[in-house]
């Protein structure tokens, strides 16, 4: 191989066999920076490198370039880690993350020389997205504890209480059964709040008739679970009015459209966003129905407001690296957990920007867990819980 003149950047490839459980520690003390040391660091030490010129692609890839517009340095060039039993290849690339500079420069000092120091952001996203057989345990606790979250508050909710008085029998659940921390702030939005999507409980009275949207995201040692609903505040299911049941009908066969496309998608290997197509095709084939019901032409696949899958595990809600999305060419993740999250809003980009007159936002969101070829379901309440509402007798089912 030809030798570059001193200062001249030469990639490294890790080909060891793995990187020992306290590197993956000490990776963890960059989660929030978005920094990770070089493959010339101690942190590998055991592991066989070669160099390779960036200049030289290996197996397809492209060489980073480096910019000069941010405090970054490190090589351009491709890492294979093998970790979660199989090798997994990122390109270490420079990209504009920022990062403070007091951290960077006792970074650089700390490893003598700011070359010591790479954006690596993506692999350790990778690292994360795969879980080891303790984290998926540790998920599943939390699922239980997410389905009695949310048995507990529908049981105590009726009109006139306040949404924080329904929040706090589900932390009170959520303490009791173990969960030191959560996800997110409990989730009880009634009436207009739905609006909001994702928003905590406040000081607000939930009315008769009106939509009520639940969310718990409980955590064991850090690692999350999740699970969503929309319920009407009657104390009988024959008092939901024909809209509401349309809608609380439509996303609930959402979801299960999602859930099959999952299945069939982690079953035989096939690319991620055949999920997403099918979710996004079920609002398309919906539109007709839904624009005679409204009166004027409606775009369906608009008002789901998100990707109906994402990733998730030390955070519960990892949109990014590890979501299905339409561009999502590669398959599923070894061992992983996501959140089927299937949706629909009656507003536009705006608060007031009414598109779907009666509607402000219904969903239906499960944790999943996939070991190898399986999809399993880790939050068992049914997908419609309409019966649970004001229900604290009936606690055998469930």
């Amino acid at each position: 191989m030809n030798r570059r003149a001193k200062g001249d950047r030469v990639g490294r490839k890790i080909t060891g066999a793995s990187i020992g459980q306290s590197g993956l520690k000490a990776l963890a003390g960059f989660r929030d920076s978005g920094l990770r040391l070089s493959p010339a660091c101690p942190l590998f030490a055991g592991c066989e490198t070669e160099e390779m010129e960036p200049g030289v692609p290996a197996r397809g890839e492209m060489s980073a370039v480096a910019s000069d517009r941010f405090a970054t340095a490190g090589d351009g060039g491709l890492q294979s880690v093998h970790f979660a039993g199989r090798a997994m290849e990122e390109r270490v690339e420079h990209s504009p993350s920022t990062v403070i500079v007091a951290v960077f420069d006792f970074l650089s000092g700390y490893l003598g020389g700011r070359d010591g120091v790479v954006d690596a952001q993506k692999l350790y996203q990778r690292i994360k997205y795969e879980k080891s057989d303790g984290e998926m345990g540790l998920i599943r606790d939390a699922a239980r504890i997410a389905d009695v979250m949310l048995r507990g508050m529908l049981a105590v909710l009726k009109p006139g209480m306040l949404e924080t008085q329904v929040a706090q029998w589900g932390t009170l659940i959520a303490r009791e059964m173990g969960a030191e921390s959560q996800g997110f702030d409990l989730m009880v939005t009634a009436n207009t709040a739905n609006r909001t999507l994702i928003c905590k409980a406040l000081n607000r009275p939930i009315r008769a008739g009106d939509y009520v949207h639940l969310g718990a995201g409980p955590e064991r040692d850090g690692l999350n679970a999740c699970e969503r609903c929309t319920v009407i505040a009657v104390d009988d299911p024959g008092k939901i009015s024909p809209d509401q049941r349309f809608w609380l009908d439509f996303v609930e066969e959402a979801y299960r459209v999602g859930l099959a496309a999952y299945r069939d998608v982690a079953a035989h290997d096939r690319p991620a966003r055949l999920q997403e197509q099918a979710i996004e095709d079920y609002f398309r084939s919906r539109a007709a129905d839904v624009s005679r019901r409204v009166g004027r032409p409606i775009d369906l696949v608009r008002q789901k407001p998100y990707t109906g899958t994402h990733n998730s595990g030390y955070t519960e809600c990892q949109e990014f690296y590890g979501a299905i999305t339409l561009d999502s060419h590669e398959p599923l993740g070894r061992q992983i957990v996501m959140m089927l999250d299937v949706a629909i809003r009656g507003t536009g980009q705006r608060w007031d920007d009414i598109i779907i007159p009666g509607l402000d936002y219904v969903v239906v969101e499960k944790t999943l867990g996939k070991p190898g070829r399986q999809a399993d379901v880790l939050t068992e309440l049914p997908v419609n819980v309409q019966e649970l509402v004001g229900n604290d007798q009936d606690y055998t089912r469930f």
